[in-house]
């Protein structure tokens, strides 16, 4: 696979982001629900749904691309990745919060069997949640997790929720290479990084 030419430009990375999130906005809510749904099934007191649950798909997503597309793009094509999507998300360290999580998980997996991409599932799973009224107190933690993850309907819908539309990284590459800003606003944007960090 050739490595798409700009793939270390940080407007780029907000490009996708933006349109990870507009299609995410219009193609998760329903399975929030049904898993909002398992969940009141299995008598957990949790719920999926707004912008929390939506701000973690998104960037679920999006390493999901990154990891399939652009795993060996190097450091400096890593950190200007994260200052795009730190322009993209509200409030700005949200990304590379998240994205810390992600890694740990994949690094220290819930089981050693766990893939790559059901490790993300399982950070969206643990991240994404809303606590109801009836959680009353942290013990509720290793229940929560226990029950999710040995339910092959909950890991199944978060599979779906963390997987991106299949055509969603080429026709952002078409898209951009079309468009792409003029050096000056890319070396504004590849910079503020370091100002943001």
């Amino acid at each position: 696979m050739n490595q798409f030419k700009y793939i270390s430009d940080a407007p780029f990375w907000y490009l996708l982001a933006k349109r990870v999130m507009k299609m995410a906005q219009s193609n998760l809510p329903f399975l929030f629900e049904s898993l909002s749904k398992r969940a009141a099934e299995l008598e957990l007191p949790i719920t999926y749904g707004g912008t929390k649950s939506l701000s973690w798909a998104v960037i679920c997503h999006l390493f999901v691309l990154y990891d399939t597309n652009a795993p060996t793009m190097g450091r400096k094509g890593f950190l200007r990745m994260k200052a795009g999507f730190k322009m993209a998300f509200q409030p700005r360290r949200f990304p590379q919060i998240a994205i810390k999580r992600i890694v740990a998980n994949i690094t220290y997996p819930f089981s050693p069997d766990r893939t790559i991409r059901e490790s993300v599932a399982d950070t969206f799973l643990a991240n994404g949640l809303t606590v109801t009224e009836v959680y009353d107190d942290t013990s509720w933690d290793d229940i929560i997790l226990s029950r999710s993850m040995v339910d092959p309907e909950m890991m199944s819908l978060c599979q779906r929720i963390v997987t991106p539309p299949s055509d969603i990284w080429e026709s952002t590459i078409q898209y951009y290479t079309h468009h792409r800003p003029g050096f000056f606003y890319r070396l504004s944007m590849n910079t503020r990084n370091w100002f943001i960090d």
